[in-house]
């Protein structure tokens, strides 16, 4: 199995940080943990992949050369929503 991420992960706090100044919106206030269970058994999920996370790196594809156009956050979202 080959995990297929870029190879510097980012924290959710990190992602909805780089949509909101891309997207020119406003900080939005943190998700109540309560919220975030209740939401994850409404979707037969795991809370801990909202509260905690789990990092993800391909170590397969870094070990063998895979040439990643955007290697990092900050230029994949500037491809994907523009300057």
């Amino acid at each position: 199995m080959v995990i297929a991420t870029a190879p510097d992960p980012v924290r959710n706090s990190e992602l909805m940080a780089g949509l909101r100044k891309h997207l020119h919106r406003p900080p939005a206030p943190p998700t109540p943990a309560v919220m975030v269970r209740f939401g994850a058994f409404l979707l037969r999920s795991d809370a801990a992949l909202g509260l905690t996370g789990r990092p993800a790196v391909s170590k397969v594809l870094t070990d063998n050369g895979f040439p990643f156009t955007y290697p990092r956050f900050d230029s994949a979202l500037d491809d994907l929503l523009g300057n």
